[in-house]
């Protein structure tokens, strides 16, 4: 089966590694240079790391990381580890164009999409395709392009994040608010993240207060997370956000399939899209192995696997929940951020 990659992040790495485990050879798009990447807070949840193991990368990759609620066996719910590291192990050996971007899909007199338009340095190209496969986010262009209908809402709160290059003691923490929202951060070798639900207020209004009033706050609400915020050095280390959750309702149409943030996206508490993304890869590459050239078989096979261990994380979804009316409480004096 030729098989199309649109986007050579995590989760298209993951899926054209273990494609060419089973004998294929997929051609991967990623718009980015070689080794560039966007430096992020990563925990690898436990829903990933069986496609790890099939990768034959699990042990590499918890070496590099810190274990979060590590258990007798071996095993961890999660891996706090520096996206860069688990990126750069994906593609060694994995063919990638880099620097090239899908502009379009390829459809047959039918309707069938049958090959993904590629523009890179060196010129326009077409890949004839028998499955192109959306890894390309939450934005997903070729979702669109494909005519996939999407279920996109703003959550009801924003989000501000912080990445410090010091590594604390701790490993996890993270703590409800009495309004219902959180505050969280993880640590690997290399640094630390963290994150907290805010009102919608705006980047500027967000950021406003300053650092050293970020600091104080959340060393007082997360006392775990204290060297790791300290460690910032600038209140443009700083990110507001306000975050949509998506699904859609079919994953699939003749000829595209969409995984991984591209397909669903949660929030910030599940913990969960990263590793459900790396499962994505790993049931769309054995549906596809199993599929005897048939794509449609493929992608039937793949949302009857993965449709019963997805469907409930979106359904069950605390962002979602409070979107649905559930009751938002005014947070606490000293929790109210910005400040009053």
């Amino acid at each position: 089966m030729r098989v199309t990659i649109a986007g050579g992040g995590l989760v298209g790495l993951m899926l054209a590694r273990l494609l060419r485990r089973r004998g294929l050879e997929p051609v991967v798009i990623e718009r980015m240079r070689e080794s560039q990447y966007v430096a992020r807070g990563f925990m690898l949840g436990q829903q990933g790391h069986p496609a790890l193991a099939d990768a034959g990368l699990l042990d590499e990759v918890r070496q590099m990381g810190r274990a979060i609620a590590p258990r007798p066996d071996g095993s961890c719910a999660a891996i706090a580890v520096e996206v860069g590291r688990v990126l750069s192990t994906l593609a060694a050996g994995t063919p990638v164009r880099y620097e090239h971007v899908v502009t379009d899909l390829v459809p047959d007199a039918a309707g069938r999409i049958v090959g993904a338009r590629v523009d890179g340095p060196g010129g326009a190209d077409v890949i004839p395709s028998d499955l192109v496969v959306a890894c390309d986010g939450i934005r997903s262009r070729v979702r669109e392009w494909a005519g996939l209908a999407t279920d996109l809402e703003p959550m009801a709160e924003g989000k501000i994040e912080w990445m410090s290059p010091v590594s604390t003691r701790e490993t996890f923490a993270m703590e409800y608010l009495s309004n219902g929202g959180h505050i969280g951060f993880f640590s690997w070798p290399e640094g630390s993240f963290g994150w907290r639900t805010v009102e919608r207020v705006g980047r500027e209004a967000a950021l406003a207060p300053g650092l050293d009033a970020l600091t104080s706050s959340w060393s007082a609400l997360l006392p775990a997370a204290a060297s790791g915020v300290r460690g910032l050095a600038s209140i443009e280390d700083v990110h507001y956000s306000e975050p949509e959750l998506l699904s859609c309702p079919s994953w699939w149409s003749p000829g595209v399939v969409i995984i991984g943030d591209a397909a669903h996206f949660f929030g910030p508490e599940t913990g969960a899209s990263a590793g459900i993304g790396l499962a994505d890869a790993h049931a769309l590459a054995e549906a596809i192995s199993t599929s005897a050239g048939d794509p449609d078989a493929a992608c039937r096979a793949y949302e009857a696997w993965r449709g019963p261990a997805v469907r409930p994380y979106e359904m069950a979804d605390p962002g979602r929940a409070r979107l649905a009316g559930a009751r938002i409480d005014p947070p606490g004096p000293d929790e109210r951020w910005p400040p009053a």
